[in-house]
């Protein structure tokens, strides 16, 4: 008796091409929820390890964990499906970071008046308070047209549906304006997730908002598209006979149109979105007593795209990166003598003598470069001195300074038409 072969397995599932919407909303969740909580409690224990490079170590548990939990959540969205993902996404985008943000820019500096050593690192106050609370009052109504759009993928009543088309569009243009405004901190929270996040919010919302309209606008299309007559149908098409194969039996029919977004209803929301925003400037300007008043929470402001309240800088004491590394321990920043800066007396080593020849040597020859390299350095290099306080610390930037102190030397044996050391040794005297 023959034996019976064993059945062979059921061949795998056809694997799932990969998503470029549903990674979005994979990091978008990972990094909203599942990264702020983790990260400040890493950089809390960071800062009172009691050894070096704990922040390296907390850096990098951060990137791992956050890539670990995009990708699983990216595998959970491709096996559960996209919806309460997207729901989640929804809910970070127009609520959690709209308050957050809020909260950032009531705790940021309220005045245009900055110290001169916080001059170009402070971060200004970027919507104007009170003006501010109708601005949010505003995106509370868009939202909501939003939700219900969501809720209701059927066409509304004629003023209803108008409406939500027409505060979808304002609220488009309304979050376009405050990416705009924000500038480069758009960039700085794409960058720097979680911390900077709410600065993202307006781009989010836009692209959440912009596919829900469009969206919305084919349904429309498609329902109001009259159905073709079996009498006026195109008439089908001969399949081509083949060079080398016979053509199919039947004869083929031509694809149906893509469909098309609903015009009529496109242009009667752009009609009405300007008169929405009409009713919202007159009441903002009744509520405050000024003509301009929904105008002002942009431009009653500093520092910004749309600002135009001038910054006022005051003189005060500044400490960069190299005379913070003088602050370690003497056996290993090696100080060589006191010298006055602006009237103060500062330690000064070989490494901050050098650097200032540099810096001298630059504004000589290169005076064009030489200030750009000084506003690149004061935005980098002063918010991360004011956070150097322990001796340790201190000796780790003078560490990490060590390359550039070598690579400035070489610049000034190469570039500097005098005896390199005698600059050197002038600096603060």
């Amino acid at each position: 008796m023959s034996q019976q072969p064993p059945p062979e397995p059921p061949p795998p599932p056809p694997k799932q091409p990969f998503s470029l919407a549903d990674a979005g909303i994979a990091a978008l969740v990972a990094t909203g929820y599942g990264i702020p909580v983790p990260s400040a409690l890493l950089f809390g224990a960071a800062t009172v390890a009691p050894f070096d490079g704990a922040l390296f170590i907390a850096v990098a548990l951060c990137l791992a964990g956050w890539l670990g939990l995009t990708v699983w959540t990216y595998r959970a969205i491709r096996r559960r499906g996209r919806a309460p993902f997207q729901v989640a996404s929804e809910v970070l985008a127009l609520l959690i970071l709209p308050a957050w943000g809020m909260a950032y820019s009531h705790e940021a500096n309220d005045t245009c008046a900055v110290q001169a050593c916080d001059a170009g690192t402070t971060a200004f106050r970027p919507l104007a308070e009170p003006e501010v609370y109708g601005l949010l009052a505003l995106h509370v109504l868009t939202a909501l047209a939003y939700v219900v759009s969501r809720r209701r993928p059927e066409a509304l009543l004629g003023p209803a549906e108008l409406l939500v088309h027409a505060a979808l569009l304002l609220a488009i243009a309304l979050h376009a304006l405050l990416a705009v405004h924000f500038g480069l901190w758009v960039l700085g929270g794409l960058l720097v997730p979680p911390l900077l996040l709410p600065c993202v919010a307006p781009v989010l919302t836009v692209a959440f908002y912009s596919v829900e309209l469009r969206a919305r606008l084919v349904r429309r299309g498609v329902e109001t598209a009259a159905p073709t007559p079996l009498a006026a149908a195109p008439a089908p098409l001969a399949a081509a006979e083949a060079a080398y194969r016979a053509g199919p039996p039947q004869p083929q029919t031509p694809l149906p149109p893509p469909p098309a977004i609903h015009r009529p209803t496109l242009w009667r929301a752009l009609a009405v979105s300007p008169l929405l925003l009409g009713i919202h400037a007159v009441v903002h300007a009744a509520w405050l007593g000024h003509p301009a008043a929904a105008l002002q929470v942009f431009t009653r402001t500093c520092g910004y795209t749309l600002s135009q309240l001038p910054i006022v800088t005051l003189p005060g004491d500044c400490h960069y990166l190299c005379t913070v590394a003088t602050r370690g321990h003497a056996w290993l920043v090696r100080p060589l003598r006191l010298g006055r800066r602006g009237g103060t007396p500062i330690l000064v080593n070989r490494q901050l003598a050098i650097a200032n020849a540099f810096e001298e040597l630059l504004h000589e020859r290169w005076p064009r470069f030489g200030r750009a390299a000084r506003r690149l350095y004061d935005r980098l290099g002063l918010p991360v001195s004011r956070y150097i306080g322990a001796a340790w610390a201190a000796d780790l930037v003078y560490l990490a300074m060590k390359p550039l102190e070598w690579a400035f030397y070489l610049a000034l044996l190469l570039l500097d038409p005098r005896a390199p050391e005698a600059r050197i040794d002038r600096m603060y005297r």
